[in-house]
């Protein structure tokens, strides 16, 4: 898990360089240097400008951190509706299908 966690981190830090800086600079500069302090300097993590976010081969923990970044910076109030539903609903899916 924490391995997990610090590759994560770089790859949240490699996926912000590709952020229109207006959205960047909404980002708390102590939430990026966390970032940056606690991610795997020796992870390769390669992004496709060819991809959209969502198409990159992401850990799982990497769309955590950036639906949190996303959620609580740069979010609007109905944007947030939405992916309160949307997490919800993909917890629910989630614990219905260990269930199985």
């Amino acid at each position: 898990m924490e391995d997990n966690y610090r590759k994560a981190c770089k790859e949240v830090f490699i996926c912000l360089k590709y952020v229109d800086e207006k959205l960047f600079k909404l980002i708390p500069i102590e939430l990026y240097t966390k970032i940056i302090s606690n991610m795997d300097r020796d992870y390769y993590f390669h992004y496709d400008n060819n991809k959209k976010i969502y198409e990159q081969d992401l850990l799982e923990e990497t769309v955590n951190l950036l639906g949190y970044i996303f959620y609580n910076y740069w979010a609007n109030e109905s944007e947030k509706e939405t992916f309160k539903k949307i997490v919800i609903n993909n917890s629910k899916t989630k614990l219905n299908n260990e269930n199985v």
